[in-house]
């Protein structure tokens, strides 16, 4: 009997023992959802050993053969805002085959799937739906839909949907925008480098409310009212025409970036972060940190066809 087990990443990276094809290995498996199988495939189960699975879900160790080891990679999909930042999707874009992976390493591979000769009179769990988690997904995903609707038809919402509209009117031709969960994230990447871009997004998944906005280096969150989401107008407006600066001030004790926002009429906006120097005059710094600090202060463009 052959069965195929899936191998996250992160589980293997944390803590999973090496894998060599035609040797024996023994995992914890947790069967998955036999409908997302070719029909004529193997059984599917997920490898787990960090204590995630229900109660109420069959789990438990099996020994058999690796006959094969396949690394497998995926999509990247981006994520709304003007910054370069991606998250994994669902569909493989390469595979490959592997003799073998070292224990806490994937070969480079998102995930591993194993597939494993086991003596067929071993026992499988079988595949369970947790009726507490299948519950409460239910009940989260009803919560977030009623939640979104109010937000969408409330005063706020109404503005925001009223600010997306005219963005894609007036600055489709020079910008790409995309609208993300139903018009509740927005993203205006501008098509001109040197550039300033603009995203914000009102959360429908969460009780608590506010308007985050993402705008050249800097993030700004407002409160959710009527007067907060009609100055979004004027920051995508200050974008357009190029009244975005960032400021570097390096002090003793600290370095403060800042994101400098300028209306028509001279009002501004500021969004700061204070990076601390440790003892000795050493300050860690991020990589994104570390951009901002050697492209020091500087302007951006209007946004230009």
């Amino acid at each position: 009997m052959r069965i195929e087990v899936v191998v996250s990443g992160w589980e293997q990276h944390c803590c999973c023992k090496a894998f060599t094809r035609g040797t024996p290995a023994t995992v914890s498996i947790v069967a998955l959802d036999p409908s997302q199988k070719a029909p004529d495939a193997p059984a599917r189960f997920l490898e787990e050993h960090h204590g995630q699975t229900p109660a109420d879900v069959p789990q438990w160790d099996v020994t058999g053969t690796v006959a094969r080891i396949t690394g497998v990679s995926y999509e990247q999909r981006r994520r709304p805002g003007p910054h370069p930042v991606f998250e994994r999707g669902d569909s493989i874009v390469s595979s490959s085959e592997l003799d073998g992976v070292e224990a806490r390493d994937t070969g480079g591979f998102g995930d591993l799937h194993l597939l494993i000769d086991l003596d067929d009179a071993t026992a499988l769990p079988s595949y369970v739906a947790s009726e507490d988690r299948r519950v409460a997904a239910a009940e989260r995903a009803a919560a977030d839909q009623e939640r979104a609707r109010q937000r969408r038809a409330d005063a706020v919402g109404v503005v925001l949907g009223s600010i997306a509209d005219d963005a894609i009117a007036a600055y489709s031709s020079v910008a790409r925008i995309e609208r993300y969960s139903e018009g509740f994230t927005v993203a205006i990447m501008p098509h001109r480098s040197g550039t300033a871009g603009v995203a914000w997004t009102r959360p429908t998944s969460v009780d608590a409310d506010g308007i985050t906005v993402s705008l050249g280096e800097g993030k700004f969150a407002f409160p959710a009212n009527v007067e907060h989401a009609s100055e979004l107008r004027e920051l995508i407006a200050a974008a357009a025409a190029g009244r975005v600066h960032e400021k570097v001030h390096r002090g003793a004790e600290s370095t403060v970036f800042a994101t400098i926002v300028e209306s028509a009429d001279g009002r501004t906006w500021t969004a700061a972060i204070n990076q601390p120097i440790q003892a000795g005059g050493i300050a860690w710094m991020s990589g994104h940190i570390a951009t901002r600090l050697r492209a020091g202060d500087h302007g951006y463009e209007a946004w230009t066809a």
